[in-house]
C-alpha cells in the first residue's frame, strides 16, 4: 500500500545557515516524487529580505505557496545598514512576490489557519530554526481564525512535529560519531536562540514531537553538487545561497534530516530513542527523562552516513528544477 502524502508545514531561520535552503530544495524534491505537499512557509524571525528569500526558491521550485514571518522578532544583525545574511542576496537576485515585507503575514496566524482547514492528523509540522513559532502556536488562545486554542489545533489537526535542534550528548547511547571527539559545547545553536520557547514547547506540545539532534546531521556533508559550478548560482536560488553563505562545497545536513525524517517517517533511516520527554533547561542544554505515555524523542543513527548522502542528494539532484533557468529579479 502506498504512504500517503505527507501535508508540510515548514518554519525555518532560513538565511542564517545554508542548510535551510538546502532542506527547502529536499522538500520541494520530495513534493515533486509525490511523496509530500507544502502547505506553508513560516519564519521564526524577520527581515526585510526573508520572506522574499523563501518565496523566491519556492517560486524557482515551480510552487506558490503561502509565506509568514514573525513580524516583531528582527534578526539581531543590523536588518537595514550592511546586512549581509544570504536571504538578502537571494530575494535581491531572484524573483519572488513580496517586495514590501510588511505585508506578508504572521507566521502563527498563517499556521493556524493551515491547520484550521486541514483534515483530523494529517499535517506534519517541521521546524529548523528557534522554536518561537511553535511556542507562540502551542499558547496561542481562539481567536477569529479558530475556536480553537494552539494548543487544541496541535493536538487535533497535526500527525507528528519534527524538529532540528538540541545535542543530546547526556543521554546518547553511543560514542558520537566515528572519530569524532564529543566537542565541549554542549547547546545546540536552535535551542540557544530562543531558551524559554524551547522550554515552552517540551513542556506543552500535546503531540508527537521528535528531534533531529546536532549529532544526527553533523557528520552528512550533503549538496556539494549544487555548488560545484559556479554558472547554478546565477539559476537556482539554493546553490545561489550556498556560495553566497561560504563558497564552494557541502555543508552539514542538520535541517535537511529533519525534513527528510517527517516525509519518510518508516523508511528505516534512523532508529528512535525510547519515548519519555525531552528537557531544556536555563543554560539551553537538551536533556531527556523517562515519562509514562511520553510523546517525545530523537533520532539515533542506524543507516550508513554515505546511504544517507546519497539519499538527499539524490533527491535534490533529480527535480527537473535543479539547473532550471530563472532569470534575475528586474533591478
Amino acid at each position: 500500500m502506498k504512504n500517503k502524502i505527507k501535508k508540510i508545514v515548514y518554519d525555518t531561520d532560513i538565511g542564517w545557515d545554508c542548510d535551510d535552503a538546502g532542506a527547502l530544495a529536499l522538500l520541494h524534491g520530495l513534493c515533486e516524487a509525490g511523496e509530500a505537499e507544502l502547505l506553508a512557509v513560516t519564519g521564526c524571525y524577520a527581515t526585510p529580505y526573508l520572506a522574499g528569500c523563501i518565496d523566491a526558491i519556492d517560486t524557482h521550485y515551480g510552487r506558490q505557496v503561502p509565506v509568514g514571518i514573525l513580524h516583531d522578532r528582527f534578526d539581531p544583525r543590523d536588518v537595514t545598514d550592511g546586512y549581509n545574511g544570504y536571504d538578502k542576496s537571494v530575494a535581491e537576485h531572484f524573483p519572488h512576490r513580496f517586495p514590501d515585507w510588511r505585508a506578508v503575514p504572521d507566521s502563527v496566524a498563517l499556521i493556524r489557519r493551515i491547520l484550521s482547514e486541514a483534515e483530523d492528523g494529517e499535517v506534519t509540522l517541521v521546524a529548523t530554526g528557534s522554536l518561537t513559532t511553535l511556542s507562540r502556536l502551542v499558547t496561542s488562545g481562539a481567536d477569529e481564525i479558530s475556536p480553537l486554542s494552539g494548543r487544541e489545533l496541535i493536538e487535533k489537526k497535526t500527525e507528528r512535529t519534527v524538529v532540528m535542534g538540541g545535542r543530546f550528548f547526556g543521554t546518547w547511547p553511543f560514542e558520537y560519531g566515528v572519530g569524532i571527539r564529543t566537542p565541549h559545547v554542549t547547546t545546540e545553536w536552535n535551542i540557544d536562540a530562543d531558551i524559554p520557547a524551547a522550554q515552552t514547547v517540551c513542556r506543552e506540545w500535546p503531540g508527537e514531537l521528535i528531534f533531529t539532534s546536532h549529532e544526527i546531521g553533523n557528520w552528512l556533508i550533503t549538496l556539494s553538487s549544487i555548488n560545484d559550478d559556479e554558472r547554478r548560482r546565477d539559476v537556482n536560488p539554493v546553490a545561489h545561497a550556498y556560495r553566497v553563505h561560504h563558497g564552494r562545497g557541502g555543508r552539514e545536513s542538520w535541517d535537511l534530516t529533519a525534513v527528510l525524517y517527517a516525509v519518510r517517517p518508516d523508511a528505516g533511516y534512523w532508529n528512535l530513542h525510547p519515548w519519555g520527554r525531552i528537557t531544556v533547561d536555563d543554560e539551553g542544554v537538551t536533556g531527556f527523562c523517562e515519562e509514562k505515555n511520553g510523546r517525545q524523542s530523537y533520532l539515533l543513527p542506524r543507516e550508513d552516513v554515505d546511504t544517507l548522502v546519497r539519499i538527499m542528494d539524490g533527491i535534490v539532484e533529480s527535480s527537473p528544477y535543479y539547473d532550471h533557468p530563472c532569470p534575475p529579479r528586474e533591478p
